[in-house]
């Protein structure tokens, strides 16, 4: 209701990822389920982008900003990584976890 206020659709992607330490990411090497979740919303400012993973940061007048702080903590607290690219007309979020080889 937020990103997409006049609705719309979001696109879900999955993909396997092998992370090599090729890309300057925050991840081990290693097998990786990437996920990625795209809007087709207003977009992300981008002055706002390096600090919507701020807890206390938002920009609605009745939000508090837990939301993708607490994603953020869940996503590294499983050794995964998650960044945010954004343009007028969307944003994409891109969320790597590891892959559970053996149980």
């Amino acid at each position: 209701s937020q990103a997409m206020p006049e609705g719309g659709v979001i696109f879900i992607h999955c993909e396997n990822y092998v992370h090599n330490g090729a890309l300057a990411l925050p991840l081990a090497a290693g097998n990786y389920i990437k996920i990625s979740l795209t809007d087709r919303g207003v977009g992300i400012p981008k002055e706002n982008l390096a600090r919507i993973f701020h807890p206390v940061f938002s920009t609605k007048s009745d939000g508090t900003g837990l939301g993708l702080a607490i994603t953020k903590r869940i996503v590294t607290a499983h050794k995964g990584n998650i960044q945010v690219t954004s343009f007028p007309g969307g944003t994409v979020f891109h969320v790597q976890l590891p892959v559970l080889e053996a149980i």
